[in-house]
């Protein structure tokens, strides 16, 4: 039934206000009103792309592989992923997880590869002879957990043996030994399973399933799902999914907080987005992004996004790269540094030239980062005023030999308990302080900051 003219008056009225999830569920249904949906400008708090899912406003949709046995047992890896939604990857005709989309760019698309990824095929005999050969090790650990004597079987017959194969057993050993009984036999039965595909490419045999593409939606009121044929590799649909949401909009969409998420640590891959979108963006999450990846993805924001508010970063000493306009001018800085590596990140931060840092974590440096040569290089080089910098400590030790050692400097002009004042110039001056970190876990790991070391220019006081 077409919308008459006072419901579309409305509807211009309410659909502003409206959460984003909403306006694209009347969309769906109601056809005959998407257009007006579509022009009206999409204001969304909260946006995270990541490689399960697209989440807006908490409401995932999330796309995967279902596969469908009828009355035939479905394998146990198939019903793992099958109750989390499907695969994440495609399937071939045989059961085998394949990659065709890592190095296909649709328009539009966000590419974040720093190099061309390769699609590894698993049916090589090279690939059966490592599967047969971790779950042989695999069995052998569980049947010395269990207290019980192993027995090749027919299974594992063929597995290698000798040197090689030993300190294959050792080390698999060794990343098991804390895994529980359940986990390991959990493991036992995926080798299983992919040893069974690789069989059935093998011998050209199809599994009797029915694949379909699933579309779960999640929120707070539980999960609607929609079920369409496997007829399209998943990286279309996703396409096709975010065209659905964000695309062929007649204004810039308006997001407060935007994530991109790794598929995983370093990982590079292409993020699906419909082309033509343009985003208007206050606060921006990423992962190990470089200035080539900045650049790529520059060409979906607005121009009135720069300088960003808030760029939260995760980064490394070898990875880090804040020379990208996005990088080097957001109002605040927030690096979530690597805890494990104990290289210093002094000779970083002196080149950043953000009014505003958070150095998250105190890495595995021994001794600990007092960041003394950082302080050194502000007050002989100077700092725009209103610059400050926050360095996560482990230790209140460490920050207050920190402040005793500058207290002993005649550049001070002024000290207390927890912060002390030095001379830079005739005009300015550096305070140094420290403070409790603020966090949102009640209980803090052992190898969380507990402390900010906090150094900020200010002008010199006038007497």
């Amino acid at each position: 039934m077409p919308v008459i003219p006072i419901q579309n008056e409305i509807l211009k009225a309410i659909l502003p206000y409206m959460d984003p999830n909403k306006r694209f569920q009347i969309s769906f249904r109601m056809p005959s009103i998407s257009s007006l949906e579509s022009r009206t400008p999409l204001k969304i708090e909260n946006l995270t792309f990541s490689k399960v899912h697209t989440e807006v406003n908490k409401v995932s949709y999330q796309l995967g592989v279902y596969r469908d046995y009828g009355r035939n047992e479905t394998p146990y890896n198939v019903l793992r992923m099958n109750q989390g939604g499907g695969s994440l990857s495609e399937i071939d005709q045989y059961g085998l997880i394949i990659h065709p989309e890592v190095n296909i760019a649709l328009p539009g698309d966000i590419d974040l590869r720093t190099t061309a990824q390769r699609d590894v095929l698993a049916n090589t005999e090279e690939s059966e002879q490592d599967v047969v050969q971790q779950l042989r090790v695999l069995k052998m650990i569980l049947a010395e957990r269990l207290n019980q004597e192993y027995i090749e079987d027919d299974e594992t017959r063929n597995a290698a043996v000798g040197e090689p194969a030993n300190a294959f057993v050792e080390t698999y050993r060794e990343i098991t030994l804390k895994a529980s009984v359940e986990t390991i036999q959990s493991r036992i039965q995926y080798l299983r399973n992919l040893l069974r595909a690789l069989k059935n490419r093998q011998d050209n045999r199809v599994p009797p399933c029915t694949p379909w593409i699933q579309l779960s939606m999640r929120s707070s009121t539980g999960v609607t799902i929609q079920r369409v044929a496997y007829n399209k590799y998943l990286y279309e649909a996703t396409k096709a999914v975010t065209t659905k949401l964000f695309g062929n909009r007649g204004s810039n969409i308006s997001v407060k907080n935007l994530i991109i998420e790794p598929h995983s640590p370093f990982s590079n891959h292409i993020l699906r987005f419909p082309a033509g979108t343009i985003l208007k963006i206050d606060n921006l999450e990423v992962a190990f992004w470089n200035s080539l990846v900045f650049e790529r993805f520059k060409q979906v924001i607005h121009p009135s996004s720069l300088p960003i508010q808030r760029l939260k970063i995760s980064s490394n000493t070898l990875s880090a790269d804040f020379q990208h306009t996005i990088a080097r001018e957001p109002k605040r800085l927030i690096i979530s540094n690597d805890i494990n590596e104990n290289r210093s990140w002094t000779p970083i931060l002196r080149n950043l030239t953000n009014r505003r840092v958070y150095l998250e974590n105190e890495n595995a440096r021994n001794p600990p980062n007092d960041y003394m040569d950082l302080i050194e290089n502000w007050l002989e080089r100077g700092r725009p005023v209103g610059t400050c910098f926050y360095m996560g400590i482990k230790s209140e030790e460490t920050v207050k030999q920190c402040l005793d050692t500058l207290k002993q400097r005649e550049e001070v002009v002024g000290s207390s308990e927890k912060q002390v004042q030095l001379r830079i110039n005739a005009a300015t001056m550096l305070e140094v302080s420290y403070e409790m970190a603020v966090r949102r876990v009640r209980l803090l790991r052992d190898n969380q900051s507990k402390w900010w070391l906090r150094i900020r220019v200010l002008r010199e006081r006038s007497d």
